[in-house]
């Protein structure tokens, strides 16, 4: 009984302490999934202070400790909140049509989280931003939208530098992971038209939608286009990916292996996060067409030999 105990207490400490800004939110709930696997000791810090809907009744989400924070209010409350964690990672972001919103959300609630990590000593910083090939695109945007993207961008860019200076401009101890747009989950939701705010997609559309962008002859298409048609033809990555990434770089496992190269320091763009996290294309339109291909081939084939019997036979009789 008591080595029992005493394996028990090894290994609670010897977890890596990992605090989640955002873990009740699409993405960071799943990081908070993928670090409880790899067997981290889990904070998520959120405005809600609570489990997703979607995780309630997975075993998982008993071992994560949900903490209510408000990252624009006491910086006291964000320190407490994150405690002597080893690593961080944010994954706090809004999409909103006030600018003073989208600062705020992606910047200084970043900036403060960020602050807090360092004041904390932290060994690691991860943080979710987006793709710099959105972020080439944000002079194009239709000028309706062009207030609300400049603060969004603006706040993504305080964000990183907030991100770096919490490790020390260290790039081995920092990971930026720059997304174009995430998929994943059940829901499907498309913003009504002149609604500022992000659209769901499913993780069955969105993986066919991955795989088809993924093509070569659609990525030397997006190679070749300019700014936002470039943005559109990239394929999206699966939130999963970006969750394992995450959970990765903030246990350092990105510094390993052939995963160095890419990993340490940035992960922009669907390809480098996949590999990252170890995840390949998904393939499930190519295996259903050629399926339905060899169906088809196996019928033709049957087809055929039934008419080459009854032709056979019919010879035979007239030889009779």
């Amino acid at each position: 009984m008591h080595s029992l105990l005493a394996l028990l207490l090894v290994t609670g400490s010897d977890a890596i302490r990992v605090a989640v800004f955002g873990g009740s939110g699409f993405v960071g709930s799943r990081v908070c999934k993928v670090l409880v696997s790899k067997g981290a000791e889990v904070t998520s810090l959120s405005r809600s202070g609570k489990c997703p809907d979607w995780a309630a009744d997975e075993p998982w989400a008993k071992d994560v400790k949900w903490e209510k924070v408000d990252l624009l209010d006491d910086a006291a409350a964000i320190d407490a909140a994150i405690g002597s964690a080893a690593s961080v990672v944010s994954t706090v972001g809004v999409v909103d049509p006030d600018p003073v919103v989208l600062r705020n959300g992606n910047g200084a609630a970043n900036i403060n989280a960020f602050a807090s990590a360092k004041r904390a000593g932290v060994n690691r910083a991860v943080y979710v931003s987006v793709a710099s090939e959105v972020v080439a695109c944000q002079e194009d945007w239709l000028p309706f939208a062009k207030a609300e993207f400049g603060a969004y961008f603006e706040g993504k860019s305080s964000a990183e530098q907030a991100a770096t200076d919490a490790v020390g401009g260290d790039a081995t101890k920092l990971c930026v992971i720059k997304p174009s747009f995430i998929y994943g989950g059940d829901k499907f939701e498309v913003p009504l038209p002149g609604k500022f705010a992000a659209p769901r997609v499913s993780a069955a559309y969105g993986s066919g939608v991955e795989e088809v962008l993924s093509l070569p002859a659609v990525e030397a298409l997006a190679d070749a286009a300019p700014g936002l048609i470039k943005v559109a033809l990239r394929p999206p990555v699966s939130v999963e990916a970006v969750a394992t990434a995450c959970a990765f770089a903030a246990l350092g496992e990105l510094t390993q292996g052939d995963a160095t190269r890419r990993a340490v320091g940035t992960l922009d763009g669907t390809a480098a996060i996949k590999a990252a996290a170890g995840e390949k294309t998904p393939t499930r339109l190519s295996d259903g067409l050629n399926r339905a291909v060899d169906r088809l081939a196996d019928a033709l084939a049957d087809r055929t030999e039934k008419i080459v019997a009854a032709f056979n036979e019919r010879l035979d009789r007239l030889g009779k």
